[in-house]
């Protein structure tokens, strides 16, 4: 039995470091330095912002001002800093500060004896896309990571921004709001640099998922409708829902849906994860339905957990100043992949036929690239900075390779332990034990919690189809399920094209294959492909493969705009030959398989 004295005399003098300890912390707080922010919409003529970063409780004989070179999600270097006109620094009384560029986005000022000082600039916002900041007629766009400098030393510093904005316009931003409108928040310097804010005349629909506010905003106004808008909500929640039962929670207090249904301004277009947020672009008009949307926005979010906070080593934290290389990509947005198709089936909006399509296609991508005999996942996660949004010579996409892995290793995972475990539980695991204890993973990680789940050493399949280019067994795996890989080949017609569809349909020409189909008929890169024959490229592309594949050998007239005017081309259609795979069910599968097929495609898990 312990003492009550003594135990009152312990409570006691707890009781003093107690208030001695919460004194010292108060005082921590008051000389934590803090940056407060203001962003002016200063020009639209001249698409400029002006941008304001007040720092204060500065303690230290100099402080070094950096700003980003890229965007975390979009893997090439932008180098904001060439966008920054007239930046100063100045102390409390307005006076100049001497200052010196120690890197090309790097502002080194003396502070001994100053305790408050103001860096401010305007920036030139000229480009609407994922990676680049807008100011236009009727609204303003930025993410962050291009406007907001951080003082090197204390990314944990919070901060306010405040938004200064014509009348009549309204700010969304996925910062945390404040009793005023204009004012928002954040708790630390990589919250404020991955969040989106658009301001202007735009439309907003708000919507609940597990209690949390939701916001959909839709530029230009009125282009996407009311019904649509609630239809795709709806859906959006359903597959919030669904993922959210992967992981237990919804990670945030808000989130925001940024959509864009123009066209972007530069390479970056698609959509872009965020902490809370994403941005997308998508068709204007009749060619955006919800059910076009639903895809991205399963994939997006599921970035909420798989690359936003379940982070590669490499890339936690974020060196904002260079290029952040990791071997794990395939994991980030590969297994993204992987589980859009899954929470599309889990959520009811796709259905098991389809699903196996995608498992399909995955392997379709991966073994018909002749990269695939050259190139690992992980090696092609690292190159990823040499041609993100711009063709290479010789590629393969580890968000294809990274899909079929996911397949495989979900599989592998239910055969291994009975049905008893799934990805969903490396993944979970993932999240607990290094986004929730403060710290990114490495392959072997991953590796090791396979095999803790397992009880199998996983060594040498990422050995050989991670960090290698053997063909997987897939017949094995599949097998697990009672399916097999059914394999056929075909005649098919070949122009030597790849091409991209624009975010209003347009089918544009993003390469030529030297010596072929194309490149003698004079195609070139940046055409936008209109017709064959008489075939609208925009409304028939079933029509059109039909016409393809019956003039193998001849000739078609494709209609085609350069530069703004149309011109018709004569090609001849070149022959190839297509390995084509599909998923199909094996003759008289045993009760083990039947029981992993049914976890596996088992919906509302």
């Amino acid at each position: 039995m312990t003492n009550p004295k003594r135990l009152r005399a312990l409570f006691c003098s707890l009781a003093v470091w107690v208030i001695l300890l919460s004194a010292n912390a108060a005082a921590a707080q008051t000389d934590r330095l803090r940056i407060d922010y203001t962003v002016k919409v200063a020009d639209i003529d001249s698409h400029l912002f002006h941008v304001t970063a007040d720092i204060k409780n500065i303690d230290q004989p100099q402080l070094d001002l950096s700003l980003p070179t890229w965007t975390p999600g979009w893997y090439v270097i932008e180098n904001y800093a060439k966008n920054i006109l007239r930046f100063q620094i100045t102390d409390a009384k307005g006076a100049r500060l001497p200052h010196r560029m120690t890197r090309k986005q790097t502002w080194r000022v003396h502070t001994e004896g100053i305790a408050r000082l103001r860096a401010e600039f305007d920036y030139r916002a000229t480009a609407l896309a994922l990676n680049q900041a807008k100011v236009a007629e009727d609204f303003a766009f930025f993410t962050g990571i291009q406007l907001f400098l951080l003082a090197e030393g204390h990314r944990n510093s919070p901060c306010a921004v405040r938004f200064e904005v014509p009348e009549g316009w309204k700010v969304l931003s996925a910062l945390k709001e404040t009793s005023d409108p204009y004012t928002f928040t954040a708790k630390d310097y990589d919250t404020l640099v991955d969040a989106p804010t658009e301001m202007g005349k735009f439309d907003v629909t708000t919507f609940e998922v597990d209690g949390k506010k939701h916001y959909f905003a839709a530029t230009p106004a009125g282009v996407f409708s009311e019904e649509k808008s609630k239809r795709f909500t709806e859906m959006f929640a359903r597959v919030a829902l669904a993922q959210k039962a992967i992981f237990g929670d919804l990670p945030y207090d808000k989130y925001v849906l940024f959509y864009f249904f123009a066209r972007p301004e530069s390479n970056a277009g698609g959509a872009l994860e965020h902490l809370n947020s994403y941005v997308a672009f998508a068709p204007a008009g009749t060619f955006a339905t919800p059910e076009m949307l639903i895809g991205t926005a399963a994939h997006e979010f599921f970035h909420v957990w798989n690359v936003k906070r379940i982070r590669p080593a490499e890339m936690w934290p974020y060196d904002y100043s260079r290029e952040n290389e990791t071997p794990l990509l395939w994991v980030s947005e590969g297994i993204t992949n992987y589980y859009t198709a899954v929470t599309l089936y889990r959520a009811g909006i796709s259905n098991r036929e389809r699903f196996l399509q995608s498992v399909t296609g995955a392997i379709n991508g991966v073994e018909n690239n002749e990269a695939r005999d050259y190139i690992s996942p992980a090696d092609a996660s690292t190159s990823t900075w040499l041609g993100y949004d711009t063709p290479v010579a010789f590629g393969i996409s580890y968000y294809i390779q990274g899909q079929n892995l996911g397949a495989l290793l979900d599989l592998s995972v239910r055969h291994d332990t009975g049905g008893a475990k799934s990805l969903d539980d490396v993944m979970r695991a993932l999240y607990r034990d290094f986004y929730l204890k403060g710290k990114g993973f490495s392959t072997e990680d991953m590796i090791a919690i396979i095999k803790r789940l397992t009880g199998r050493d996983y060594s040498d399949f990422y050995r050989d189809y991670v960090w290698g280019v053997k063909v997987p067994p897939y017949d094995k795996i599949l097998g697990y399920a009672g399916y097999g890989l059914e394999k056929s080949s075909a005649r098919t017609p070949e122009l030597g094209i790849s091409a991209d569809a624009s975010t209003d349909g347009e089918i544009k020409v993003t390469g030529v294959k030297a010596g072929s189909s194309a490149a003698r008929a004079g195609l070139k890169a940046d055409d936008i492909l209109l017709k064959f024959d008489d075939l609208e490229v925009q409304r028939g592309f079933e029509a059109i493969s039909q016409r393809l594949a019956e003039k193998i050998g001849e000739t078609v007239k494709l209609t085609i705009k350069r530069g703004g005017e149309e011109m018709t081309l004569e090609m001849r259609v070149g022959a190839g030959e297509r390995i084509s795979y599909r998923v199909v069910e094996v003759a008289g599968p045993t009760s083990e398989q039947l029981k992993i097929r049914e976890g596996w495609l088992k919906t509302g898990q």
